[in-house]
């Protein structure tokens, strides 16, 4: 009579054994591989770009944490002109999205007139990478630096 008692508890202890290393197998299968992607720039408060003294042109440009950015420059009037002429404004905007280090800026598509990112973000102004002109719509611009070079005219990086 041991002899089968015997047995069943071998055959029990193997069956369990082997229910577990199921268990084990399945729950390594189930397990998802956790994919890592960058972060999204996320804004708590506007960042604004502003140009400091200079007798060229204020320059301003806004990012809003909703994902939208408002780009305003007013070119200063030669010192012999009256008065400001309205073509010497330039009011642009347009979304945004990036991550840590870069944000890529999507300009609205303008009626009126064209605007040239190539002359605003001009590579000859440019100190290192701190931008890039994509194409006729949209530059990338470093978010890590403190200041950008629009137009040649630095403008310091501050938040609201």
């Amino acid at each position: 009579m041991r002899k089968p008692i015997f047995l069943v508890l071998i055959l029990m202890i193997f069956s369990c054994q082997s229910k577990k290393s199921e268990k084990t197998q399945n729950a390594e299968l189930n397990t998802e591989i956790e994919i890592i992607k960058p972060e999204s720039l996320v804004l708590n408060d506007t960042v604004v770009y502003l140009s400091g003294d200079n007798d060229l042109a204020l320059i301003k440009l806004t990012l809003i944490p909703n994902g939208t950015f408002d780009f305003y420059m007013s070119i200063y009037p030669e010192p012999m002109q009256d008065a400001e002429p309205e073509s010497d404004i330039i009011n642009s905007n347009g979304i945004w999205s990036g991550n840590g280090k870069t944000v890529l800026l999507d300009f609205a598509e303008r009626k009126k007139d064209t605007l040239n990112l190539n002359d605003l973000f001009d590579s000859n102004y440019k100190e290192g990478n701190e931008f890039k002109v994509i194409n006729q719509n949209t530059v990338e611009i470093d978010y890590s630096l403190d200041k950008l070079n629009i137009w040649g005219i630095s403008c310091h990086k501050s938040g609201k």
